[in-house]
């Protein structure tokens, strides 16, 4: 069997755990944090808490928002759900304590790889299934789950009929394997067939593109391109198959954003929403075209008069009045109903309330005040600051193949880690079960990547 001493770090197999949690849904998630709690447990007195620099702040973050949470139950809220969701956030730091721990061993390579060849099998599933959706006549997966107006028509893959985040899942989750897969051909191939890569490796990620694309998630695809291109820049070998790689794809997506009028549209509305002041969404013009609002809520900023926009003025307006607690952990949801907020200056301010801003940034405004802002903030720019330091310094050396391959997953983490921090864009939840996990697997990616190159002398 795979899985057993010496072949799989039980610390590892979170990673693989959570490949596969995300498809399954919120309670497979649960249960990985679960599994990791007991690991954390049982290696307790083998757990390193040495605090770093990265570590001061980040604890401070989640003493912040704990406190937070409390502040505006006694003042505001009344709702324990919200200090609930602050204590339950602590969860994050159990995968980040035991990574930082962890032991990397002479075989840690063979272990770290059987980790992604068994990841493999999910992220092949998700773009066979997800592809499937896109060509079946009536959207309907392999499942029976099938796109529906809620959605805006987008793919859901497996994940649900009321999920659709094949995308997301593809690029925050997957992009991490995508690049093994690379490497792992690259390197197992480099004295034969070499031609055979010069094409199939393309192809691989032209497709992987061209299905976030065919999902109709916009941001998600954007951040695909995003990760691409940094990673072109980082890596110190192999460019010529990402190039072909850019090219394939270029072609490929031009021909389905022709081809399908959907997409087509999609994008279209993107480019409007962005570069026409004078564009309005049909369901705007509906509420506002005979109503006086549509002059006083009118943004000059076109892209604040729609429903992301409204979120992100909400957000801001609830910092305003609670610029040291914030609002508590998903206190957005709530405070966003006040009737104080029909002001904001945006034609969609009937439509300012979700369960969250849709903005990584606002959100974390929002619901944890300045200080709970600068602290992760801080933590985001000590990781991105080492990482990138340690990349350029990496750059330098010429790797054997097994470290060839764990550098380039290590520069595929960062360009996703990068996309995610990309402030102009529509995100998920940093608070929420799923998304949350999304965001901090290349966290533990970076750090579990991070310690392998000092343990072996390299930075």
């Amino acid at each position: 069997m795979l899985i057993k001493k010496g072949k799989i770090d039980y610390i590892l197999l979170i990673f693989l755990f959570f490949t596969f949690a995300f498809i399954i849904g919120q309670a497979a998630v649960s249960l990985v944090f679960i599994y990791s709690l007991f690991l954390f447990v049982i290696n307790f007195k083998k757990i390193d808490f040495d605090i770093e620099k990265k570590d001061f702040f980040l604890l401070l973050f989640f003493t912040i928002i704990f406190f937070s949470s409390l502040w505006n139950y006694f003042s505001d809220h009344k709702l324990f759900s919200t200090v609930l969701s602050s204590i339950l956030f602590l969860k994050f730091l159990i995968p980040y304590y035991l990574i930082k721990s962890i032991k990397i061993e002479d075989d840690f390579y063979n272990k770290f790889k059987n980790v992604l060849l068994l990841s493999l099998i999910a992220f092949l599933f998700v773009l066979i299934d997800t592809a499937y959706q896109f060509n079946h006549s009536d959207k309907i997966d392999l499942f029976g789950y099938r796109t529906n107006v809620h959605n805006i028509n987008r793919l859901t893959g497996p994940f649900g009929n009321d999920e659709a985040i094949p995308g997301s899942y593809l690029i925050k989750v997957c992009f991490v394997i995508l690049i093994f897969l690379n490497f792992y051909l690259i390197e197992s191939f480099k004295k034969k067939r070499k031609k055979i890569l010069l094409f199939l490796i393309p192809f691989i990620n032209a497709s992987y593109l061209l299905i976030i694309l065919a999902t109709g998630e916009r941001i998600a695809f954007l951040m695909g391109l995003l990760a691409f291109i940094i990673l072109f820049f980082l890596l110190n070998t192999s460019k010529k198959h990402l190039f072909f790689s850019g090219i394939v794809a270029t072609i490929f997506v031009t021909v389905i954003i022709i081809q399908n009028p959907y997409l087509k549209s999609r994008y279209e509305i993107l480019a409007k929403f962005i570069f026409s002041k004078n564009y309005i969404s049909a369901d705007v013009k509906e509420k506002t075209e005979n109503n006086q609002t549509i002059e006083i809520n009118k943004n000059s900023i076109n892209f604040l008069n729609n429903q992301w926009g409204a979120h992100y003025l909400t957000a801001i307006e609830i910092f305003k009045d609670k610029s040291f607690t914030g609002s508590g952990v998903k206190g957005f949801r709530i405070d966003c109903s006040k009737d104080k907020y029909n002001n904001i200056k945006s034609l969609s301010y009937y439509k300012r309330c979700s369960t969250h801003p849709h903005n990584l940034y606002f959100e974390i405004l929002a619901e944890t005040g300045v200080f709970g802002f600068l602290s992760i903030l801080i933590f985001f720019a000590l990781i991105v600051q080492s990482s990138f330091s340690n990349i350029m310094n990496l750059k330098k050396i010429k790797f054997n193949s097994k470290d060839q391959i764990i550098f380039s997953c290590y520069v595929a983490a960062f360009a996703v880690f990068i996309s995610i921090l990309w402030p102009i864009r529509s995100s998920g939840s940093f608070f929420s079960n799923f998304n949350g996990s999304t965001i901090w697997i290349n966290i533990y990616w970076l750090l579990l990547l991070e310690r392998y190159f000092k343990k072996n002398n390299m930075i």
